[in-house]
């Protein structure tokens, strides 16, 4: 599937940390002006940072169950990766919340609002039940818990769906595969944009850009992981090409390749990764980006809920990078990492 030379690039430096942070910290203030209604002054968007992290997602997943011994490890790896944080971020919210809530002992700990938030968001599907009973209720953004938590769920789908793929690329030819899947993406996508022009109704705009569209920045970043060694051989003319792409669409927002706009995406992503080497210093140190991820929205409804940003909003969002650090470095040291060291055999 790979080879040895794409492997030996792969391992080597690079600045997927550097990515990390600099796309959690872009999240992190993405929702800091929404949920405290300021004007946002970042060109980063929640939807650019939802493609990056799928893209880096799609590369290095692969690139790790491919060199995993078995299926089985493969697995252990990737629940013991997320879950173990995930879950902890969930009944932490739910123990904490109460101290914030306007709900009495009773009201909050054993309604069945409590327990449908817990059953649902345990299992991934944070949008059946995304709120506690009293919890953020006068916020501007609603009573929502963590509302970054939603593409959770399609992390674990590319999870399960890895093996598979990779099956029948194996069974099949990779580029056979490949093809097969950017043509289906193609397909939804002018399906649904002939419906929306043809009809005028938001909802089939609304499925087009839907959180399941974000498996074709996955497999982007799969399929640039699949012909790596040709990627570097070519990237003298591949990057400026995507990169002069991106930016004229980004100021006359106008798509003229929008069919392979993820490709093209993907491509930038893993340029940096490894063509800009002064990126590559965090390399070496542990990465609490996930924590970042995790924590950040509650940090932000609570500030919110008690006006903090109301007196000084510079000081709520030092304060809120000041609290979801902590917690990010908490999480990685007593939680995340111990797991990462346990030996699966």
């Amino acid at each position: 599937m790979i080879s040895n030379e794409t492997i030996e690039r792969v391992k080597g430096n690079n600045s997927f940390d550097f990515l990390r942070y600099f796309f959690a910290f872009s999240l992190i203030l993405v929702h800091f002006c929404t949920i405290t209604d300021t004007e946002q002054f970042w060109f980063v968007t929640g939807q650019m940072r939802v493609k990056a992290f799928f893209t880096i997602t799609g590369f290095l997943v692969v690139y790790s169950f491919l060199r995993r011994k078995s299926l089985k490890v493969y697995c252990w790896k990737r629940i013991l990766r997320i879950i173990p944080a995930y879950f902890t971020t969930i009944l932490l919210c739910y123990l904490i919340g109460f101290f914030f809530s306007t709900s009495t002992f009773e009201e909050y700990y054993c309604s069945s609002q409590s327990f449908k938030y817990l059953i649902a968001n345990l299992s991934f599907m944070n949008f059946i039940e995304p709120c506690l009973p009293g919890l953020f209720n006068d916020n501007l953004v609603g009573p929502y818990v963590n509302g970054s938590l939603w593409s959770m769920k399609l992390e674990v789908l590319f999870y399960i769906l890895v093996p598979f793929i990779v099956w029948l690329m194996r069974k099949y030819n990779k580029a056979y595969i490949l093809i097969a899947i950017f043509t289906i993406n193609i397909i939804f996508h002018s399906i649904f944009d002939y419906l929306e022009y043809k009809t005028g109704n938001s909802l089939y705009h609304s499925i087009n850009t839907s959180s399941p569209t974000t498996i074709i920045y996955f497999f982007s970043g799969t399929t640039i992981l699949l012909y790596f060694d040709w990627f570097c051989k070519h990237i003298k003319w591949i990057f400026p090409f995507c990169l002069v792409y991106m930016i004229i669409t980004f100021f006359l927002d106008y798509s003229f390749l929008y069919y392979i706009e993820p490709l093209i995406f993907s491509a930038i992503i893993v340029a940096i990764a490894y063509f800009c080497k002064p990126l590559n210093f965090l390399q070496k140190y542990d990465n609490i980006s996930y924590g970042l991820y995790l924590y950040h929205f509650p940090v932000i409804q609570v500030l919110v809920q008690y006006k903090l940003h109301l007196y000084n909003i510079y000081l709520t969002f030092m304060v809120t990078l000041l609290i979801t650090v902590l917690i990010a470095i908490a999480s990685w040291y007593i939680i995340e990492k111990p797991m990462l060291k346990r030996k699966i055999t």
